[in-house]
């Protein structure tokens, strides 16, 4: 094929232009009606999402909702989003065959993260999600992303209850902000970072403190930094449960699922700030990590850890979901898990235990504090 051949000579010159032609079709593309703009501080910076539609303006920004901001003229980062079928256009030019290319010969121009090897660069980021046909790329020294799908309509549920999390992260990353996997819950004054594999019992942590005087930063991913303190950002308020089983831990929350109808095939996600405003926060600063470990037992209890534990639990999970991310990642995590103390959170069979033992822990951190202040 042509287009293969002219692949395989790439510059950064060609990337420049390749990132330029769909910029430069989205704003033609939203020439006539104008475009949806919403603003949102993630990680501290203010980030604005131009969408050509409104359709994919709801789908892509109900699980920020509680991140929104008043508009300002210089963001730090500007998203431009569409999909064909909402706006009844194509790709210009020879985009189509390319994106073709990148779909049926994928074992050869996509790495293991599915990130398009001939149009990334230390400027540029591009990614070909192959499945829901996704094509994201990013410019790093103009600070604008873009987000093509052929049809909105065929947004998966996971890119509804993370949004844009491969742009998010490559733009996070380069703002002293690392993405993780993990979940975060505590007060005004502080919290914890729950991190596990899955199936450990992270998320029926973060979500068992709903009921109670802690509030919720996040189940399943969230910013970090780590100068000038540990500080944790909000990234989704949504909540993912696995199944029946998970469901049954919280039968009250059954009801608040959105896609009930599809949980044969997808996870149950439930947008927690429509149904929690008073619980959701955008952040807090970190007190310690906690390791869940599922123990059989009924009372749940903290015993003290390591950072290296910490770490075997943080970092695996984080670099593999991921794309993009790499050894400034795993630096970061080390120097987070050595910041702050590390303690493995025994999970005892009654769940309502559970924040109580991590506000306990947080109050005394408070007094400790305190007392040192004198």
């Amino acid at each position: 094929m042509e287009q293969q051949k002219v692949l395989q000579h790439f510059t950064e010159s060609d990337r420049l232009s390749f990132f330029d032609t769909l910029h430069n079709w989205f704003h033609r593309v939203t020439e006539a009606t104008g475009t949806i703009d919403r603003f949102f501080s993630i990680g501290g910076y203010t980030i604005c999402l131009s969408f050509a539609t409104q359709n994919m303006a709801d789908a892509l920004t109900r699980a920020i909702s509680h991140l929104e901001v008043l508009p300002t003229e210089q963001p730090s980062l500007t998203i431009c989003v569409w999909d064909n079928v909402s706006t009844k256009t194509r790709l210009p030019g020879l985009m189509p065959a390319f994106l073709n290319v990148f779909h049926w010969y994928w074992h050869e121009y996509l790495d293991s993260r599915q990130n398009v090897k001939l149009l990334c660069s230390d400027r540029f980021q591009a990614r070909y999600n192959i499945g829901p046909n996704i094509f994201s790329a990013l410019d790093s020294k103009r600070n604008i992303g873009l987000y093509w799908l052929a049809d909105a309509d065929g947004l998966p549920y996971w890119e509804r209850g993370s949004p844009l999390q491969t742009l998010l992260n490559w733009w996070t990353s380069s703002q002293n902000r690392q993405y993780i996997h993990a979940a975060a819950v505590g007060t005004s004054n502080g919290g914890v970072l729950l991190t596990a594999k899955g199936g450990s019992g992270k998320s029926t942590s973060a979500l068992a403190c709903l009921k109670s005087d802690l509030t919720y930063a996040s189940d399943d991913y969230c910013l970090v930094a780590t100068d000038p303190v540990p500080y944790v950002y909000s990234l989704y308020s949504t909540a993912k449960l696995k199944g029946v089983k998970d469901l049954e831990r919280f039968p009250e929350l059954a009801p608040l699922v959105s896609n009930s109808d599809r949980l044969d095939e997808e996870k149950a996600l439930i947008f927690l700030k429509e149904h929690f405003p008073d619980k959701i926060v955008t952040g807090f600063p970190l007190k310690a990590i906690l390791v869940p470990k599922i123990t059989g037992e009924l009372d749940t209890r903290l015993r003290k850890s390591t950072p290296i534990l910490a770490l075997k639990s943080l970092a695996p999970s984080t670099l593999f979901q991921l794309s993009g991310t790499g050894q400034s990642a795993l630096e970061m995590m080390s120097s987070l898990v050595k910041q702050i103390p590390c303690y493995t959170l025994e999970l005892g069979t009654d769940i309502t235990q559970i924040p109580r033992v991590i506000l306990e822990f947080l109050n005394s951190s408070e007094q400790i504090n305190a007392t040192r202040t004198f």
